[in-house]
């Protein structure tokens, strides 16, 4: 069994909250999380557990990379193209604001294979920086999700697609979760049990077995 935890931005403390406003911007800032966090990254962590339980072996790197081509793919699959495009145009005006801190002469991914399970990951712009330049890669890329099923061996059956119109907000994060788990099993994959745990602290952010 795997467990999702994810975070909440209402119930983080006043330094929690800052290191997500410098990311995302004070301007809907709880919008910008939810949509991020408790829409798009569930999916995002639920590709985790799928890499895990399919024994796929990748670096952690190009694991994040796989997992966000993996979400957007299934959005963009299953219709959810209008929310996508919400969430691009939030995530390139972070990253357009942001200096890249990818040293001249190193690719992006050099750079975080090289820094990776350090001490200078725990910076929030930082490792933000990486999330959500890999989300945007993902978008520019737009790879196939039945491409991506090939990588698990899967086929894609036909299936209704489940749709899923909530709020977004964190009370509807397990709504979104179960939702997409129902259409990726519906899809062919073989899904383990997947459980999601909202926390207080926003900095929480994992998929973890719970064996």
């Amino acid at each position: 069994m795997y467990k999702i935890i994810s975070g909440k931005f209402e119930t983080g403390n006043a330094e929690q909250q800052m290191g997500y406003k410098q990311l995302f911007g004070e301007d809907k800032i709880q919008y910008k999380f939810d949509l991020y966090f408790h829409w798009y990254n569930l999916v995002h962590e639920m590709g985790h557990c799928l890499v895990e339980k399919y024994g796929i072996e990748l670096s952690k790197v190009q694991e994040e990379m796989f997992v966000n081509e993996f979400a957007v793919g299934y959005y963009r699959y299953v219709g959810e193209t209008g929310r996508l495009s919400e969430l691009e145009k939030y995530l390139k005006g972070v990253i357009d604001q942001v200096p890249s801190p990818v040293p001249e002469g190193c690719t992006f991914t050099e750079f975080y294979e090289s820094i990776w399970g350090t001490e200078a990951l725990m910076n929030v712009m930082l490792y933000g920086y990486f999330q959500l330049n890999s989300v945007l890669e993902a978008m520019k890329k737009e790879v196939d999700f039945k491409d991506i099923a090939d990588t698990f061996g899967v086929t894609i059956k036909q299936a209704e697609v489940k749709e899923c119109k909530e709020e977004i907000v964190s009370g509807n994060a397990e709504i979104f979760l179960d939702t997409a788990i129902e259409n990726i099993k519906a899809f062919g994959f073989e899904v383990p049990e997947i459980k999601l745990e909202l926390a207080d602290n926003p900095m929480i952010q994992c998929a973890q077995s719970d064996e």
